[in-house]
């Protein structure tokens, strides 16, 4: 039988030996002094929180500093190395004084002796953001302002269909969860949509990322009745709406190749981003450039639906920022009913400065690309959030209002689309040499005129 020995290194041993002493741990220091305790230097109240900001103490054994403060009753900390000055205490759903202990700790993770720090938070964003709900077109909306720390947010949108005693408590409620969307943003306007039009009792609460909840806003509300228009079918199941490009003389915006990024490709449906299901139009076109959509049939238009270019370029190049849109029901002949409009073009004016016949059109709405993280002063884009980017992708949703523009759910049978701005165009003008537009779906939604 042979013997194998094994010859184990002189430094091996010795860290053997000394793990004895210090439970195991092989990264640990004898003989290391307990760290001497941090000075306080300031303490700044935010939102939720404080900010503690510390000096540390000259020990090169320390590893760093720690608080320890209890929220929703549970014991938590928050740690930096030595090398940072500054511990964010956060998560408080209250604006009451607060005992947190701050402590230094050395590589052996023996701490200091406490230092008390009290902090009174700034009221939290449950606290300072109160939601309101309207009644929408197909849905519900939640209005979301206050939010001015940009916590992250979950909106939590309820319903409960019994109307037999309204005035119950919250508690009592049979809430039944519709569903959850989520912001960061400080004004924003959340929409639910593909609810139906049936009066019920709707509540909406906010739960911020401590599991701290707000108060339940209730109230009473029946969404309006809509239809997807290029879905709607008559009484023998016929498909009516059959949209087109209407091609009218002085439509401006022309496709760079129809083959690979066709007009139709705005009322697809598709929801793609692959050649031929968006739009592209020529570098040279005219900026602002439109053109107008036949939907084959009236219908009183209550929100238009728009979807980019999926994923390509979020807030930059030739994406749309800025869209009009207006409608009319064509041009009245002598035998009372409307034709296609002609095309005729004026002098512009202040109401409207691209020329159309404004006896044939009228302005439905003007709206801009949504960015929750909102524009800067002078309209540019700034820093881009994630959040931003996926309502980029998710698309827009804008609700035309009869108070800013009372014909606006009017009857029309041509909607005309003007890509007022991209972004290339707003930041350097509309006299750029690419005045290219790229974007997805066009989807009018609102109540159909059927024969």
């Amino acid at each position: 039988m042979k013997i194998l020995k094994i010859i184990l290194p002189a430094v091996f041993l010795a860290a053997v030996s000394c793990s004895g002493d210090l439970g195991g741990r092989i990264d640990q220091i004898p003989d290391v002094a307990k760290p001497l305790p941090v000075s306080v230097r300031s303490v700044e109240n935010i939102s939720g929180g404080a900010v503690i900001k510390v000096n540390i103490p000259d020990d090169p054994n320390l590893k760093g500093v720690v608080a320890v403060y209890e929220r929703n009753g549970v014991e938590v900390n928050s740690k930096v190395s030595r090398y940072v000055d500054s511990l964010v205490v956060e998560g408080y759903a209250d604006t009451r004084d607060h005992i947190v202990k701050v402590y230094s700790f050395n590589v052996n993770e023996e701490r200091s002796e406490a230092v008390d720090v009290t902090i009174t938070p700034l009221a939290p964003a449950i606290m300072t953001v109160t939601p309101t709900l309207f009644d929408s077109f197909g849905g519900v909306k939640i209005d979301i302002q206050g939010n001015t720390s940009h916590a992250d947010l979950a909106v939590c949108l309820l319903r409960d269909s019994d109307l037999s005693d309204i005035g119950k408590p919250k508690n009592q409620m049979k809430w039944v969860e519709v569903t959850t969307l989520f912001t960061s943003s400080d004004d924003i306007r959340l929409t639910r949509r593909g609810l139906e039009p049936v009066e019920s009792i709707y509540g909406v609460y906010l739960r911020d990322h401590w599991g701290n909840v707000s108060d339940t806003t209730i109230a009473v509300l029946t969404p309006l009745w809509e239809a997807k228009l290029d879905t709607v079918k008559n009484a023998a199941g016929k498909l009516v709406y059959s949209f087109r490009n209407a091609s009218i003389p002085d439509d401006n915006c022309a496709s760079t190749n129809p083959s690979w990024y066709p007009v139709e490709a705005l009322w697809d449906g598709s929801g793609l981003s692959e050649i031929p299901h968006f739009f592209v139009s020529e570098e040279s076109g005219a900026s602002p450039g439109w053109l107008t959509i036949d939907l084959g049939h009236e219908a009183k238009l209550s929100r238009i639906a728009t979807l980019p270019r999926i994923g390509y370029n979020p807030f930059m190049g030739g994406a749309v920022r800025d869209y009009e849109f207006w409608g009319t029901r064509g041009e009245l002949q002598s035998d009372g009913t409307y034709g296609k409009p002609s095309g005729k073009m004026f002098d512009p004016t202040d109401d409207n400065p691209y020329g159309f016949d404004t006896d044939v059109w009228f302005c439905l709405g003007k709206f801009t690309q949504a960015k929750p993280s909102g524009y800067l002063p002078d309209g540019l884009v700034g820093d881009i959030t994630a959040e931003d980017r996926d309502t980029f992708n998710a698309g827009n949703d804008f609700e035309f209002d009869k108070y800013v523009y009372p014909r606006c759910n009017e009857p029309i049978r041509y909607l005309r689309v003007i890509f007022v701005n991209t972004f290339s165009t707003f930041e350097y003008g509309h006299s750029t040499s690419n005045r290219q537009v790229q974007t997805g779906e066009v989807t009018p939604f609102g109540e159909p005129i059927l024969d």
